[in-house]
């Protein structure tokens, strides 16, 4: 697997995976339980220049899913057969910024209507899999072409990836993590979500891939990299160098569903310029940067919405965290405010952000959507998760893709946002 991926694919599996009361985070999992009764409430769109009558945005809606989940960020996705208008929109599908590529559970395209997509042909075969690591789980499956549709914009012959296709040949080059399913198993873990829509920094996954049947290490090959797993972003027409995501400013309980925007592109259109946006550069191999915390660097640090909290090392807030009742996630006994520090190009810019008890953010009740949900991280990371994307438009620019930033022009990989 290309270097570049190891860490920031902890992406759709730093998140709480939640039938209710089973949590997972990205430092760990369990469940959640208390007799505080929470508050529903709808948190709507933000004020933006952005509209869903724009042929560049798609809604993300936070809320519950197959399962009761936190904090995931789910939109619709359309595929087709490729050059055709023979389509099936899947819906509830992760959208994360921590991965690259399309990946869907081949059962959502065998349900009826069912939609049958041609194979992707590389190296001779048309029997293409891919073993995609993330932080903890490998996602398994065949590599297919699909026209894929989100609002007005359409990508062609994108390869992505159908998941749970035929998870008993998973090579032994895929290492023993658990697979990513949509039931899980002694061997699987849910993932709450019928796909992964992963736009992240990069326009190719640089993953494992196989060209026979029943994939052993030994039919293991480099396709080209157009063969690879697409970001269909990249392949859009037009609007095709990012996206920007905006979330709505949420209270300290939550809310049961927050509405927001994806908005392709960067600096494309009227409703997607950077403004006055901080711009954050990032390693071109990696996609990480640096984050400053209590005096802490942390060169590993990365922006992914597929994270469902703030994850980073504390050593006072870890004493608060949160055991059997929220594995993975802290519990102070009153909310902390606190600030860690993302390297600019030339400077630096303090973000504050809060912590609360996940516990009773958890409670029996309706809300799933929260800005001030972390865990304890690892490493050298400080991963900024979904909570920071609350009263944000926070922007990722591909790979080699330029963008005007209202000085000059920059090269893409970056982040960047607006509070």
């Amino acid at each position: 697997m290309h270097g570049r991926l190891a860490r920031v694919w902890c992406g759709a599996f730093a998140m709480a995976l939640m039938g209710l009361g089973s949590l997972t985070a990205c430092g760990g999992g369990g469940s959640a339980n208390s007799s505080n009764a929470t508050v529903s409430t709808l948190a709507p769109f933000p004020a933006s220049v952005a509209q869903l009558s724009d042929a560049n945005v798609v809604p993300v809606l936070v809320q519950s899913g197959p399962g009761r989940n936190a904090n995931m960020p789910y939109v619709s996705v359309t595929v087709c057969q490729p050059g055709s208008n023979q389509c099936k929109t899947i819906y509830k599908v992760l959208l994360d910024t921590g991965s690259t590529g399309l990946r869907l559970f081949a059962s959502q395209l065998q349900a009826a209507p069912a939609l049958a997509l041609p194979a992707q042909s590389a190296n001779g075969s048309h029997t293409i899999s891919e073993c995609a690591q993330f932080l903890s789980m490998v996602a398994w499956g065949g590599v297919y072409l699909a026209d894929v549709v989100l609002g007005g914009e359409r990508a062609v012959s994108v390869p992505i990836q159908l998941m749970e296709q035929d998870p008993a040949t998973l090579p032994a080059a895929c290492g023993s993590a658990p697979l990513v399913a949509s039931t899980s198993g002694a061997d699987t873990l849910a993932l709450h979500a019928n796909g992964i829509l992963g736009v992240g920094l990069f326009g190719h996954d640089s993953q494992a891939y196989f060209d026979c049947p029943a994939a052993t290490v030994a039919c293991q090959f480099s396709p080209q990299v157009s063969e690879e797993v697409q970001n269909p972003v990249g392949l859009f027409p037009v609007d095709n160098n990012g996206v920007a995501i905006q979330l709505p400013v949420l209270p300290s309980q939550g809310a049961s569903v927050a509405q927001g925007y994806l908005v392709f592109g960067v600096g494309t259109q009227a409703n997607n310029q950077l403004g006055a946006a901080h711009i954050i550069p990032v390693d071109p191999a990696t996609g990480f940067f640096t984050t400053t915390y209590q005096g802490t660097s942390l060169p590993h640090s990365f922006i992914d919405s597929g994270s469902n909290g703030l994850f980073f090392g504390d050593a006072a807030v870890t004493m608060d965290a949160c055991g059997s009742t929220a594995p993975g996630f802290y519990c102070p006994a009153n909310t902390r405010q606190l600030s860690a520090t993302m390297a600019l190009a030339a400077s630096g810019i303090q973000v504050p952000f809060s912590i609360s008890n996940a516990t009773q953010l958890f409670a029996p009740g309706s809300n799933l959507a929260f800005n001030n949900l972390g865990g304890p991280g690892s490493g050298q990371s400080f991963d900024w998760g979904l909570p920071f994307f609350f009263g944000r438009t926070v922007f990722t620019v591909i790979e080699s893709r330029s963008v005007n930033t209202g000085a000059g022009t920059a090269q893409g990989p970056l982040y960047a946002f607006i509070n």
